[in-house]
């Protein structure tokens, strides 16, 4: 088996041809989707301002506008740290392949840990969340039937 070392004299860790090639498409893909998240945000940054100028040039007419442009914020805002990292990955990780780089392996996976930690994070939000929701249309449930 050919496998070439990207710094033998500090790792024992080896990195072979298959997985460069693997790093290689993991981050084409991982560039793919970030490119993809950065419209999503453009697009939600358009449907934002003109919300927020429909909501002013109609007045009260659109009651919801201040609460749907205030989650569209923070759906952006949710949505830059990822896309940073995931930008990190697939930059950091491209380089180090073609260059065989350890440090700039070594940033790529630091991107790649710190998008699967905040992704976890938020999950784990979101989870609380479902429970409290549940919770609350089970006492409320409760209270009306009671």
């Amino acid at each position: 088996m050919n496998e070439e070392t990207m710094n033998p004299a500090t790792s024992g860790m080896t990195v072979n041809s298959q997985m460069k090639s693997n790093l290689l498409t993991s981050a084409k893909w991982m560039k793919f989707l970030c490119i993809i998240a950065c419209i999503g945000v453009a697009l939600l940054v358009i449907a934002t301002i003109a919300i927020i100028a429909l909501n002013s040039s109609l007045g009260a007419n659109m009651p919801f506008g201040p609460s749907i442009s205030l989650l569209y914020i923070i759906l952006i805002a949710l949505y830059i740290y990822p896309i940073i990292k995931g930008f990190q990955f697939a930059n950091a990780t491209k380089a180090a392949c073609l260059t065989d780089s350890e440090s700039q392996l070594a940033r790529g996976f630091a991107g790649l840990g710190s998008l699967l930690k905040y992704f976890g994070i938020l999950t784990i939000i979101v989870l609380i969340i479902y429970v409290l929701i549940f919770i609350a249309a089970l006492t409320m449930g409760l209270a009306i039937t009671g």
